[in-house]
């Protein structure tokens, strides 16, 4: 199935935001509901669904961090995991799998949750992981699931369930490397993308807030940055032409993969070494422009 871009940010000064462009995701699928909508909720169009769920990919490494929810209205935050939940291969719930926290997971406007899973099994060398191992067996099939019980802030249920299927891996302890990227020239003149092919399955929100174009003066180059292959691709589309000097890709050392893996050192043995000498400064990588 071709992917489908689900979310766009707008960058401007001082400024990111999402904007929904489109609501299909590789490997995914809505699923009818077998629960009796509240008759109150009939009349109320659009009702609230699942948008979108990240990471998009449906092989995923076994030290996954984290999920990420979209909803297409504002959620009731309580009580939300009884809805959301893993299931194995044989259609049985995982359990002890998410980090369970009522207010802390959710986005300001309570349309997006992200589901952490339990650090503590995560992580080695833990009481939690010793005891209990991952969640997630490399060669398995999972499901991650929504259903139709989940309540928006109306009070009006879901007006479908909805299931992300996917395979677990091996875990991943690679760090991301900014200097294994291939980055696109830029066109004076012209607002064509610039386009970052990343090495590694990227954390969609870490794509959005810690990468940057910046101009020959350092002010940020306003523009709309989409992801593509997986959030294995970058892409910025500038609001004006592109000029023909001095521009720079801008990326914050924190930048982090769907594992919590950084430029800056490994989520499950961190490199404290390495964070001191980055000393936190943007990476700066000089951007080749081609002339008309």
């Amino acid at each position: 199935m071709k992917q489908v871009l689900a979310l766009g940010f707008v960058v401007g000064v001082g400024l990111v935001s999402p904007a929904v462009t489109a609501n299909t995701v590789t490997k995914a699928s809505i699923v009818s509901s077998q629960n009796t909508p509240d008759l109150s909720c009939e009349i109320k169009t659009p009702q609230a669904q699942v948008s979108v769920v990240y990471p998009t990919a449906d092989h995923l490494p076994e030290n996954l961090l984290r999920f990420y929810i979209y909803f297409s209205k504002p959620m009731q935050r309580e009580d939300i995991l009884s809805s959301v939940y893993l299931t194995d291969s044989n259609g049985n719930k995982v359990e002890g799998v998410f980090l369970d926290n009522r207010f802390d997971l959710w986005s300001a406007d309570s349309t997006r949750l992200t589901l952490l899973f339990d650090p503590g099994r995560v992580k080695t060398g833990l009481v939690a992981h010793n005891a209990m191992g991952r969640a997630l067996q490399p060669g398995y099939q999972y499901q991650l699931k929504i259903d139709a019980s989940a309540i928006d802030a109306e009070g009006c249920h879901l007006q479908q369930a909805y299931s992300k299927s996917f395979k677990a891996i091996e875990a991943d302890y690679s760090i991301p490397d900014a200097s294994q990227w291939q980055i696109s020239q830029l066109k004076q003149g012209s607002r064509e993308a610039l386009t970052v092919e990343l090495n590694g399955l990227m954390d969609h929100l870490s794509l959005a807030y810690r990468m940057r174009v910046k101009d020959h003066s350092g002010a940020t180059v306003s523009g709309r940055i989409k992801l593509s292959k997986q959030e294995q691709q970058w892409l910025f589309i500038p609001d004006h032409p592109w000029g023909n000097r001095g521009y720079q890709l801008m990326v914050d050392p924190v930048l982090e993969d769907v594992v919590g893996n950084r430029l800056s050192g490994l989520f499950d043995q961190p490199s404290l070494a390495k964070e001191s000498e980055t000393g936190q400064q943007w990476i700066s990588i000089p951007l080749s422009v081609r002339k008309k």
